[in-house]
């Protein structure tokens, strides 16, 4: 019969046996596959198995930790904290304008809106004089006719007078174009 050299054995408490049975079954390996990984595992990461804390791991989160926050110091000083002083710069000058702006512009408007209600009001004085004007010149054409009418009048029962009419008719003619004209 021939010996392997692969195989070695290693004795530990019965204890042990049970622990690295059940996380064994608990992973779904046998006792001798469990084992080789575990081996490879303390191998390959460099772990002390001793270490129940991972000292190691801690030191090394610690260190990837503190690279990360002197990263992110380093751009909020290089970057963040200069953005801040510019936007506020950029802020503060913008209220300036926005202020300058309301400023003058509303004073200019409230000047332009006295403005434009006194022109308002001159054009609805105009409008008004031409709305009289426009009154009085049919009242004139009104006056016009209405004279004409008296005139016209007058003439026609002037022209039926002869040499014998009465002066009482004349001056009864005259007394109602009198009249007529004065009713104007």
């Amino acid at each position: 019969m021939q010996k392997d050299d692969n195989i070695k054995t290693i004795r530990f408490p019965v204890k042990t046996d049970e622990k690295l049975q059940y996380i064994a079954n608990k992973s779904g390996l046998t006792k001798l596959s469990f084992f080789i990984y575990m081996v490879d595992y303390f191998y390959k990461n460099k772990k002390d198995p001793r270490d129940l804390n991972d000292e190691l791991l801690k030191n090394a989160i610690n260190k990837k930790t503190d690279n990360i926050i002197a990263f992110i110091k380093t751009q909020e000083n290089e970057l963040l904290i200069p953005i801040k002083k510019d936007a506020e710069k950029l802020i503060y000058g913008q209220n300036n304008i926005i202020d300058a702006l309301n400023k003058h512009v509303l004073k200019h408007n409230e000047e332009q809106k006295v403005r434009y209600q006194t022109q308002l009001n001159t054009i609805g004085d105009i409008a008004g004089y031409l709305k009289n004007i426009s009154g009085w010149q049919d009242e004139k054409k009104g006056l016009k006719a209405k004279f004409s009418n008296i005139l016209e009048y007058y003439v026609r029962n002037r022209e039926q007078m002869t040499v014998l009419t009465k002066q009482g008719e004349k001056d009864e003619l005259i007394k109602h174009v009198r009249e007529h004209v004065e009713n104007l």
